[in-house]
């Protein structure tokens, strides 16, 4: 296994024995079934993220398409592909969507955090210890949350939305930055959740 690899797969259990700890809404018999498809979805979202925005070299290398362990796995895309899964399992199983995800976003910036040393080791992105240190904050200030899936969407919005200024390797389209926009949507959205539960309370 890669030193990369190593990173996110420490990051992976971290990540699931926090959830497995937190899990009040999935019944045991649902559990692994949940804990696996999530976390296939995430690397295929991640996956595809980083093959669209690089592909001018994978449409030459389709070999290269799953050669994970050489590093190339977009965030943004892992985050809209364990959602997009976790949506679909709320609906099959009759699980609110906001009580898996509440149980899960807290844990979710440390797992980046520990991630951010994989494009360390890969020299990736130079700025992955500034992202790192404002994930870990981030982290801190979810444990005290009580809308963890707002405030996360809210925070890493954010975070995200300004460390793109510093970098000059993300995916752009008509020289928009497409990890701002995306951005921008995890801010609105999370505003929104907030606002839906104060008026519903």
């Amino acid at each position: 296994m890669s030193p990369y690899g190593l990173i996110l797969g420490i990051s992976i259990i971290i990540g699931i024995n926090f959830f497995s700890k937190k899990n009040t809404t999935i019944s045991k018999n649902k559990l692994n079934l949940f804990i696996i498809g999530t976390i296939i979805s995430a690397i295929i979202g991640a996956r595809a993220y980083h093959i669209i925005d690089q592909w001018s070299f994978y449409s030459k290398n389709l070999w290269q398409i799953p050669a994970t362990w050489n590093g190339g796995l977009g965030i943004f895309g892992g985050i809209l592909g364990a959602l997009f899964f976790i949506f679909i399992f709320s609906l099959i199983f009759k699980i609110s969507f906001f009580s898996i995800t509440n149980s899960i976003t807290p844990v979710i910036p440390l797992c980046q955090a520990i991630g951010r040393f994989g494009n360390f080791v890969n020299k990736e992105i130079s700025s992955w210890w500034i992202e790192t240190c404002l994930n870990l904050v981030l982290f801190f200030l979810l444990k005290k949350s009580k809308n963890p899936t707002a405030h996360y969407l809210i925070g890493y919005g954010v975070i995200r939305f300004f460390i793109e200024f510093l970098r000059s390797d993300t995916w752009q389209v008509n020289n928009f930055k497409v990890a701002q926009v995306i951005s921008l949507i995890f801010l609105v959205i999370g505003i929104l959740i907030l606002k839906n539960q104060k008026t519903s309370s």
